[in-house]
């Protein structure tokens, strides 16, 4: 009888461990959001596809990143796949990815314009609302840190 009940508990502990460590996916946004209200932060917009290998190479990365400043950085993830939405999550999960996802292109929000002329891009916009860079190709979490300046 308190075999039964040990194995039971170790059961349950095991299923709430199982519960506390799965992979926390990105959220993903569907309506517009204003992006002043991210004025004084940093913004990256990483723009990636689940076709481009050097993009989900790049995703560890950011989601290192992400994990380690989002409370000094505003960082969100564009998906550049063909498809519709409906499939977001899908892609999100079998690509890692943690940060939030636009399910829409946000370019059409900002007062300058962004284009993509290849994958991986991601967009540093400063603190004051302004474009500062456009980083070609994989990222790590440190040439993120280096680009912004933060540690």
């Amino acid at each position: 009888m308190h075999n039964a009940k040990f194995v039971r508990l170790v059961l349950v502990l095991f299923s709430l461990l199982a519960l506390t460590t799965a992979p926390a996916y990105a959220t993903i946004i569907k309506d517009p959001i204003n992006f002043a209200d991210y004025k004084g932060k940093w913004i990256v917009i990483s723009y990636w596809a689940s076709w481009c290998s050097y993009c989900m190479e790049e995703v560890p990365e950011l989601n290192a990143f992400y994990q380690s400043h989002r409370n000094k950085v505003v960082m969100f993830g564009v998906n550049y796949d063909d498809g519709p939405v409906t499939t977001l999550s899908q892609r999100i999960q079998a690509s890692g990815v943690m940060f939030p996802t636009f399910a829409y292109d946000p370019t059409q929000y900002f007062h300058f314009r962004m284009g993509i002329s290849g994958l991986p891009t991601t967009f540093l916009i400063g603190p004051d609302g302004k474009l500062k860079r456009i980083l070609q190709g994989p990222q790590t979490k440190r040439s993120l840190e280096n680009a912004l300046g933060i540690y």
